[in-house]
């Protein structure tokens, strides 16, 4: 602590240390050394120094902070509890109360004094409530409330500042990227405005301040009152529902929500509402569609790995280094492999029926410390068998059958563990095909191309939970469920984005009589964020500004909407300036990409070659433009009869093997899984190799220039 008497109070008043804590600072010093080596005289120190000095929150903070070190977590609330009988609005000790009550007691427990602190805190001590938001945002999270993480974690950013608030900001792009999520869950969404009257609007007013500070509950309890005083107006149920749903109140949320639905004039206002209330509801119904795993211990791993390995149904599915991935429980994972519908080569496969699945996950994990594990109460190696509900005593039969006498586990002893779940509509788009050896990756993109509007059908035919157990087709021409038919749409495309699916949205709404939704105007000062995600295929992309453009791009990319990841793609390719801008390099790439994925070759091999044209001038030029021919390489190896691949291994032979001789292994690798090793003696001679003292050869260059230059080696920046 500093000594200067006229330099700023360590306590945060503002003040001068003299006037201020300089009286008792030579004590405090004394406590703060006693600390580390002897925490409970530290304690007694802090404890005295309060006594005489009842009104100080820096001594409080300190003693609780040193109880809360040794675990004496009970003594530090009722410090901090007698503190605020005494100064009942001190922000420190408000967010040292929250803290523990938070810690201890968990976020339902402490919602009051946690918002409590919010609402007092926020000026004065904003690292504060942003720390406490972070914690709030993890606990959601894990309970699953995931429009709750969000919005804690989004407070949390709002509050924090420097790298704190960039390490906040990355935790929230990953959590905004993560793929499994629903993409609504992965967004924001605006409050409505209230204008019922003068009172309406001013209570509309204290409920967003309070909901903009994180105050969750008082903003929905004014919600609440309004929607008393004013029971048909749709933007307050919504609202209301929105509140609750941020704080963490999943069926209140989905009723208030529901509800909302049906009282809203504005049609695409409505459909939100509702698809939100679906998405919430499917995370509380009971019906569910559920997998499971099987643990099943073994004998002999090496023998065992002999006979699963001899098996056409199970193949290997190496993801790591198993040899070197060891668990605090004293066992390691030795092996990986998925169990297969059908063993059936690509040449045999005629038909897209016949397209073998993956049905199961099988893990084989060994003993590698033997006290670890005894410890843990393993004393065998095991196998661990993953399916969905359908599957799972399909896979434990056939494993059975095949590992014979080395499994010691008992049909009796078996015990069957819930791993995942979800929506019982998603049961139709549950299928991981597998591509067979001999079959070409552009021919197995075909095949599971046609194997999408399949599941379409299925899942436009079965019952949804929504409809009452209805299908969408069968009340299809029933205008009563016309706001609940364009929400299941909405489920539909959130199935989709988790699946890398990109269905035909417009001919499905057709089909079951749902209107397109209405073009949303987005105003130039608007950014993307602020507009939900369910909004975005809405907008007309040519409207917006080049900086609106770039945002939203980077925000479907994100959220996985592959339609409007396009659209902005495309848009940014008319104009030279923004896509210059956005990175023409990474532009074009993510169009190439998008293009082979829906099969597009001709499409995908023109983004590359504007990929190039736009690294060429860069400072990394030969990096890049060996990284776009290894990509266009991965792309022709789809179709190992591509014309065009055979000039392509001579251009990579001829321009970067003899300056990188690495790179020869990647090539052979990549030759080898699409199962045509023989084109790799098309790697062989070449130009010469590159005298000592030669620079690198970059693409565009007529010569070689002389003079020593720096190798760029994969992987190095």
């Amino acid at each position: 602590m500093a000594n200067d008497p006229y330099s700023s109070c360590p306590c945060g008043s503002g003040k001068k240390l003299k006037f201020c804590c300089g009286e008792f600072l030579p004590e405090l010093q004394r406590a703060y050394r006693l600390r580390e080596n002897q925490p409970e005289a530290a304690v007694k120190l802090f404890r005295d120094l309060l006594r005489k000095h009842p009104d100080k929150d820096v001594i409080l903070r300190e003693l609780t902070l040193t109880l809360h070190e040794l675990g004496l977590t009970d003594e530090a609330r009722q410090a901090v509890a007698a503190f605020l009988k005494a100064h009942p609005d001190q922000p420190a000790a408000l967010l040292s109360m929250a803290e523990i009550c938070l810690q201890e007691d968990g976020f339902e427990a402490s919602r009051r004094i946690l918002h409590r602190a919010f609402q007092i805190c926020s000026r004065s001590q904003p690292s504060g409530v942003s720390f406490l938001a972070s914690v709030i945002a993890a606990q959601m999270g894990r309970a699953g409330c995931l429009m709750a993480a969000r919005e804690h974690l989004s407070l949390a950013v709002r509050m924090a500042s420097g790298e704190r608030q960039r390490n906040l900001v990355l935790q929230l792009v990953r959590f905004e990227s993560e793929s499994s999520l629903p993409f609504l869950f992965r967004s924001t969404y605006p409050l409505l405005p209230v204008n019922n009257s003068a009172e309406a609007a001013q209570q509309d007013v204290r409920a967003r301040k309070l909901s903009i500070l994180g105050c969750w509950e008082p903003a929905a309890i004014l919600y609440n009152r309004l929607a008393d005083a004013y029971p048909t107006e749709g933007a307050i149920w919504y609202n209301l529902g929105l509140c609750q749903s941020w704080d963490g109140r999943l069926a209140e949320s989905a009723s208030s929500l529901y509800h909302a639905a049906t009282l809203l004039s504005d049609f695409d206002q409505a459909v939100t509402a509702e698809a939100l209330a679906q998405q919430i509801d499917g995370q509380l119904s009971a019906d569910r569609y559920s997998s499971y795993s099987v643990s099943l211990d073994v004998r002999s791993v090496s023998e065992l790995l002999s006979r699963l390995d001899a098996e056409p149904l199970l193949h290997r599915n190496d993801s790591h280094d198993h040899e070197h991935c060891d668990h605090p429980d004293g066992t390691g994972h030795a092996a990986e492999m998925i169990l297969l519908s059908s063993a059936i080569s690509g040449e045999d496969l005629t038909d897209a029926s016949l397209l073998p699945e993956s049905i199961a996950d099988i893990d084989l994990f060994d003993i590698t410390d033997s006290d670890e594990a005894v410890e843990a109460g393993i004393h065998h190696p095991f196998l661990q068998i993953s399916a969905s509900e359908g599957m799972i005593d399909t896979a434990v039969v056939k494993i059975r059958a095949i590992a014979g006498d080395l499994i010691v586990t008992s049909g009796d002893e078996e015990k069957r563990e819930l791993i995942s779940f979800d929506r019982p509509e998603t049961r139709p788009f549950d299928h991981r095909y597998f591509c067979p050896t001999g079959l070409t990756q552009k021919r197995f993109r075909e095949l599971t191309g046609q194997r999408a509007p399949q599941a379409i059908e299925a899942w436009l035919q079965m019952p949804q939970t929504a409809l009452g157990g209805k299908s969408t087709l069968d009340v299809a021409d029933d205008e009563s469920y016309r706001v609940k038919r364009a929400a299941c749409v909405i489920g539909l495309m959130v199935i989709a984005a988790r699946n890398d699916l990109a269905p035909d949205i417009a001919s499905v709404r057709q089909r079951l009589n749902v209107p397109a939704p209405a073009p949303r105007e987005v105003p130039e000062h608007m950014v993307m964020a602020a507009i939900p995600a369910i909004d975005y295929e809405r907008i007309d992309v040519s409207k917006l500004t080049d900086t609106q453009l770039h945002e939203f791009t980077n925000r479907c990319s994100v959220l996985g909407l592959r339609h409007q990841i396009r659209a902005g793609l495309d848009e940014l390719t008319k104009r030279p300036e923004g896509i210059k801008e956005y990175d023409a390099r990474r532009g074009w790439l993510m169009r190439a990409a998008i293009a082979r994925i829906e099969e597009d070759y001709d499409l995908a091999y023109q983004c590359l070659n504007r990929a190039r044209e736009s690294a060429a001038a860069g400072t990394e030029a030969f990096r890049h433009q060996l990284e776009l021919d290894i990509r266009e390489l991965s792309y022709r190896l789809d179709d190992p009869a591509d014309a065009q691949l055979i000039t392509l291994l001579h251009r990579i032979r001829d321009r970067y093997l003899h300056k990188i001789p690495e790179i020869e292994g990647v090539i052979r690798e990549q030759l080898q899984v699409a199962g045509c090793p023989q084109l790799a003696v098309e790697l062989e001679g070449g130009l010469t190799s590159v005298g000592v003292g030669s620079s690198l050869w970059t693409p565009g260059a007529d010569t070689e220039p002389s003079g020593t230059g720096k190798l760029w080696m994969p992987g190095q920046e």
